[in-house]
């Protein structure tokens, strides 16, 4: 038994089990996004076959077809997710008189904006560390307690959520209500530009990973925000891109990415839109309870027996679940023990006929 032990432990090192993640490397192929019809949908720098998206009518498209070459993508229609009703009263500030708090980090802490920062990336602290100071001390004025952890996580590459996971694992055990990656994207400047009343705004991304336990919860939270933004700040979300990743959102139910902006946009652009998303924020995490029986959402108006958002998707936590990527990785590990117990016992055998 003690050998078969040691067999076991020795597997581990040939094949350690290792957490796939995915990342935008550096700006390269932004893929124009299709439907069946030829149809513009979206963009995004970084598409595999599998990755979804939901656009601002809760209509879902699942990407089919990833060609390189000419850098399209087609995606098909795959449902429409319920939309709730939105009901907006003069009342109450705050529904819970429990402490607010929220987390922030950056996987990738050198994103930067070229009109603003003068480059897209540098080695180090980028632009978007200011993009998230400029979002604490917004949600602040909501009096929400805002840690930010500036932790380096460099280089940008597909090992950086490996490293931020250490990050979000620390700054999750003081049990924020939230906790949010912040990035930009590397999308073009047109899809992010929007003009509101002759001026002009940067929009922002929600992006959810597909590879873990917390999809629906995450994904729950991101439709609650784009629904309390139609009251809110109806021009602020762009889209959510659900993509194959996991984004290190298997680690709470309310973990979000938010691409702030794009590389080519102005900085300060996205400043105010940091400020826009802050009211968001505070207004769907504090201010709105969820009426499941109409799928109506009350921002502002007493709770009476509804849950709050922050409550409901506090339901059935998951704390630190296994990502499923793991998986083939313990098959692996398996298949490799299993082959070492077969040659160490037909050697036996062959010694024992010696």
């Amino acid at each position: 038994m003690k050998k078969l032990i040691v067999l076991f432990l020795i597997s581990l090192l040939l094949f350690p089990a290792a957490s796939v993640t995915t990342s935008a490397e550096e700006i390269g192929v932004i893929y124009q996004i299709y439907d069946e019809n030829s149809l513009p949908l979206t963009e995004r720098e970084d598409v595999e076959i599998g990755d979804k998206f939901i656009d601002k009518n809760f209509n879902e498209y699942e990407v089919y077809l990833v060609d390189e070459t000419t850098g399209e993508a087609k995606a098909k229609y795959t449902q429409t997710y319920p939309k709730p009703n939105i009901i907006k009263k003069n009342g109450l500030e705050q529904i819970s008189t429990k402490p607010k708090k929220i987390a922030m980090y950056m996987t990738h802490n050198d994103e930067s904006y070229i009109i603003g920062d003068g480059t897209e990336s540098v080695y180090g602290k980028g632009g978007i560390h200011d993009i998230a100071r400029v979002l604490k001390t917004a949600l602040n004025r909501y009096n929400i307690s805002v840690t930010l952890d500036e932790t380096l996580h460099i280089p940008h590459n597909s090992s950086a959520y490996t490293r931020s996971k250490e990050t979000a694992q620390r700054l999750l055990k003081d049990s924020p209500d939230a906790i949010f990656d912040i990035h930009r994207d590397g999308a073009s400047r047109s899809y992010y530009l929007t003009q509101v009343d002759g001026e002009e705004h940067s929009k922002v991304r929600i992006v959810l990973g597909q590879s873990n336990a917390n999809s629906q919860k995450n994904l729950e939270f991101a439709m609650y925000l784009l629904s309390v933004a139609e009251v809110e700040c109806p021009w602020l979300f762009k889209d959510i891109y659900w993509g194959k990743g996991h984004y290190n959102q298997a680690l709470s139910n309310k973990a979000i990415l938010f691409e702030m902006g794009t590389h080519t946009i102005e900085k300060s652009y996205v400043e105010e839109s940091a400020k826009e998303l802050a009211k968001v924020i505070n207004a769907t995490l504090y201010k709105t309870t969820v009426d499941e029986n109409d799928n109506t959402l009350v921002i502002g108006g007493n709770q009476n027996n509804n849950q709050s958002v922050n409550e409901k998707l506090d339901e059935n936590t998951v704390i630190n679940p296994l990502p499923v990527i793991l998986i083939p990785s313990a098959i692996g590990v398996a298949a490799i023990t299993f082959a070492i117990v077969i040659f160490y016992k037909k050697t036996k055998q062959k010694r024992k006929k010696v």
